[in-house]
């Protein structure tokens, strides 16, 4: 067996570069940023294209794949552009090439499409291998003359073909057809313009070189989106054409149908990029969450014809302020913010109306010099040939007997071009001209033909040497392209209004009776009130070691306003909660409000008319209190809780209620202690200022525990709880009533061996026959307590037991099942504090809480 040869292989030597991360990364990631800036997501400030839509319109060109042939598969096209100019996917050169021919995002569809393109409804187009396109009859005015050398042409990726850099672009398509990319650190979003007003802004700009933006956007006024709408001609607006940037809001087009069969808003027209599916939908689902009362129904009936949405309202129904609701909270109105960015010369560039119609200017006048130079070219090469005919003719025989005595074509040539003067292009023509031609009737056509001839070329010439008349050709060829391919305006622009759409939700919304309930955790629902009915006086669903602060009925017009411990309160519109069955949990307010989870709520009212002379009178754990208009609790922005009170160090708000303006405030300490003294003595102040000292000798062991607000003259009784399971019946009418500051009084005394502290107190309502309580424990159990014994407890005994809670548990909360409110009838008095109390001012009211088995009057 021969033996192997050996082959010396010369060893690897290693090129090792030494550089830092930073430098090799930025390095790459700049190579990485203007490749995708200038070959990827920017357009051409010239043609309007990015690279890989001017590889498709080249392509279809190049293969004859135009408008005036049959239409050829999209895998065909594809396959070439991706094996000839484009390597990268074909989802990204077919996405390119669909999105061209759809005509709600082209204004001039720029590809002839057949078969499904895709819809406005989100849908994607049909795979390739089963459509069908060509060019469409304006994109061949992009690829016009381009055989004529009139752009540069640069290698393909593999060096292996020619393609071109821009194309001639003989309109202005960037502006007619828009578009967007995002690249890396910009993007662009330009929108669509009607074709016949640029080409006027353009041939504006051609006869004035003074022209300004100013005269140049009066021509084209703003976009011109494919799917119509209508903008309002602000300072936005003219932002985007002097600026290169701004914004437009766009109003779909609806119109009111109101007769015998009832009344609908029919929408023909939605805002630019807008999917139609997905307005429907939202639209619905305000209908069907019952958001806004008066919407029957919401019904897509769009078809062949065009597009169409029925809104079915109830008679009733005002659909001027649904439609403002529907266009601030759907997309029925919707915002396009422009960014003029494209590349020019090379780099990326945000420009401006006047800037974009030179640089188009300076490309057509470029594109025409080129092709002029070729036409001139061409047409002196004929002349020249057509000069040797003609000359050739009149000696013919000479000619003749001079090839026929040559020995072939290259002699025949020389031999004339020695005998006559021809030149070598003259005398390639005679030798190879065919014999029938040698007529007195070609002599004709020849001399026809060379007065032609110089007449074009003086044309060119003139065209050549004269800006004035290359641009006359130019606002030829744009007049042109406009009378053929014009269309009128699709996009309304008019004044923007005097007045914002504004529009007060609560018209728009149903008024139901319902029943609300909030817990100390932040759950919070609303249930219907048959739902609650059914429950047959139950206690809501609440999660596990959560306690129940307040329930209450109302109606979804109305306001909830939740005070924390922080000093801060949640403004929530009644509506936008959650609607759940009674015995479910409910949802936690984050959804609505951003709540810290170190956060509690610890009481609630309802509103529903922000009452200017009601004040919301807050107090403190260390004795502040202060009193608020409920009017500056209404609010505007309610997605985090707001402050509604300045607290001090170690401090903590422990009880809210709603005053009017005459109330006295009976105050209780956690150990029993109590003061008893009018408003008045309190001074409105601002929603974040703090409070005054309402108690006087509050000792270090002893904190304030809540506040109870009683009406002038008003008599009745109270229940208090303590944590240690002791109930209390108290009469309100055993305190008297002092100064702010003044006289500390008891409620109830504990043992310091077994010391008892407040949790819980309210009013015993006169309609009650039975005290109900269910009281949470310390070990998570819940326990009912009933009673009716509504006798007072006397003062002077001191704090005992009165429920058996087991031994080592204690009570650590109290479900409280009812809620203040303020509503029109709510009464307020405004009287100032040295201002008597007149008589017949007085509203005379029955008490709510004297004791059931009493037989006087209140």
């Amino acid at each position: 067996m021969a033996k192997k040869e050996k082959i010396d292989v010369a060893p690897i030597v290693e090129h090792i570069q030494f550089a830092s991360l930073e430098d090799i990364m930025g390095e790459r990631y700049a190579t990485y940023a203007k490749y995708v800036i200038q070959d990827r997501a920017i357009p051409d400030l010239r043609d309007g294209l990015k690279p890989v839509q001017r590889r498709i319109i080249y392509a279809m060109y190049h293969s004859g794949n135009v408008f005036r042939k049959p239409y050829r598969k999209c895998a065909t096209s594809v396959g070439e552009v991706m094996g000839k100019y484009h390597p990268h996917g074909d989802a990204s050169i077919y996405d390119a090439l669909a999105h061209m021919s759809q005509p709600w995002k082209y204004r001039t569809p720029l590809i002839d499409f057949q078969g499904n393109n895709g819809s406005i409804d989100g849908d994607n187009p049909a795979a390739h291998r089963y459509t069908e396109s060509r060019l469409s009859q304006l994109a061949e005015e992009l690829t016009r003359d381009l055989e004529k050398d009139t752009v540069d042409m640069s290698l393909t990726f593999d060096d292996s073909q020619l393609e071109p850099v821009v194309l001639p672009a003989r309109f202005p398509n960037l502006l007619v057809n828009g578009t967007q990319g995002i690249a890396v650190a910009m993007a662009t979003n330009i929108p669509p313009h009607n074709l016949s007003d640029v080409i006027d802004a353009v041939i504006y700009r051609i006869k004035h070189d003074d022209a300004s933006i100013d005269d140049l956007f009066a021509i084209i006024k703003g976009p011109d989106f494919p799917t119509g709408g209508t903008i309002y001609n602000t300072e936005s607006l003219k932002s985007i054409y002097h600026h290169g940037h701004g914004r437009v809001d766009i109003l779909s087009k609806v119109d009111l149908k109101d007769d015998k069969e009832g009344k609908q808003l029919i929408i023909s027209e939605i805002p630019y990029g807008v999917i139609k599916t997905s307005l429907v939908k939202a639209m619905d689902e305000i209908r069907f969450k019952k958001i806004v009362d008066g919407i029957l129904e919401v019904r897509d009936e769009s078809d062949h014809q065009g597009l169409r949405i029925a809104i079915d309202l109830k008679k009733d129904a005002n659909h001027e302020v649904i439609l403002n609701y529907l266009y601030a909270k759907t997309e029925l109105k919707s915002g396009f913010s422009a960014n003029m960015v494209a590349i020019d010369k090379g780099h990326p560039v945000t420009f401006n109306l006047l800037r974009y119609v030179e640089s188009f200017i300076d490309h057509q006048v470029e594109v025409i010099t080129r092709l002029s130079s070729f036409d001139l070219a061409k047409a002196s090469s004929r002349l020249e040939i057509v000069e040797g005919l003609i000359k050739a003719i009149s000696i013919l025989d000479d000619v003749v007997k001079t090839i026929r005595a040559s020995k072939d074509k290259q002699d025949a040539m020389k031999n004339i071009m020695h005998a006559f003067a021809f030149s070598s292009s003259q005398a390639d023509a005679i030798v190879s001209l065919q014999l029938y031609k040698l007529t007195n009737t070609d002599i004709t056509l020849l001399q026809q033909e060379h007065a032609q001839l110089s007449a074009t070329i003086d044309a060119l010439q003139l065209i050549l040497n004269d800006r004035e008349q290359l641009n006359l050709r130019l606002i030829h060829d744009l007049k042109a392209i406009a009378k053929t391919y014009g269309q009128p305006r699709k996009t309304l622009i008019i004044d923007e209004p005097s007045t914002v759409m504004t529009f007060n939700k609560r018209e728009l919304i149903a008024k139901e009776e319902v029943v609300v309930a909030i817990t100390k955790d932040g759950y919070m629902k609303r249930s219907p009130l048959k739902s609650y009915r059914s429950s047959d006086g139950a206690f809501p669903g609440i999660k596990e070691g959560d306690l129940l602060v307040a329930s209450g009925q109302t109606t979804t017009v109305d306001y909830l306003l939740a005070f924390t411990q922080l000093g801060n309160f949640l403004y929530i519109p009644v509506y936008d909660l959650q609607e759940t069955k009674w015995k479910e949990e409910g949802k936690h307010i984050n959804d609505l409000v951003s709540l810290p989870s170190d956060e509690k709520i610890m009481k609630a009212i309802l509103v529903s008319e922000f009452k200017e002379d009601a004040f919301v009178t807050i107090l403190t754990k260390l004795g502040q209190i202060k009193k608020t208009s409920l009017a500056e609790f209404s609010v505007q922005r309610y997605s985090k809780p707001i402050s509604c009170i300045r607290l001090s160090e170690g401090d903590h708000v422990v009880d809210v209620d709603v005053t009017n303006g005459r109330s006295q405030l009976l105050l209780i300490t956690k150990l029993g202690k109590a003061t008893y003294f009018s408003e008045l003595d309190v001074n409105p102040v601002g929603i974040r200022a703090g409070g005054v000292k309402a108690i006087q000798y509050l000792s270090d062991h002893d904190v304030m525990s809540s506040m109870m607000v009683i009406d002038q003259d008003e008599r009745g009784k109270a229940v208090l709880v303590t944590d240690e399971g002791h109930i209390r019946v108290f009469d309100i009418n055993y305190l008297t009533l002092t100064n702010r500051l003044g006289k500390v009084q008891y409620i109830y005394q504990s043992f310091k061996s077994d010391p008892h502290e407040i949790l819980y107190w309210r009013k015993l309502y006169r309609q009650e026959e039975t005290l109900s309580l269910t009281l949470m424990l310390s070990n998570k159990e819940l326990k009912s307590y009933f009673t009716q014994d509504f006798s007072p407890t006397p003062v002077d005994k001191y704090a005992k037991k009165t429920i058996n809670v087991g031994k080592g548990v204690f009570i650590k909360g109290v479900y409280h099942p009812f809620m203040t409110g303020v509503n029109p009838e709510f009464p307020t008095y405004k009287i100032v504090k040295e201002t008597p109390i007149i008589e017949e001012e007085i509203v005379e009211q029955m008490s709510i809480f004297d004791d059931p088995h009493d037989s006087h009057e209140s």
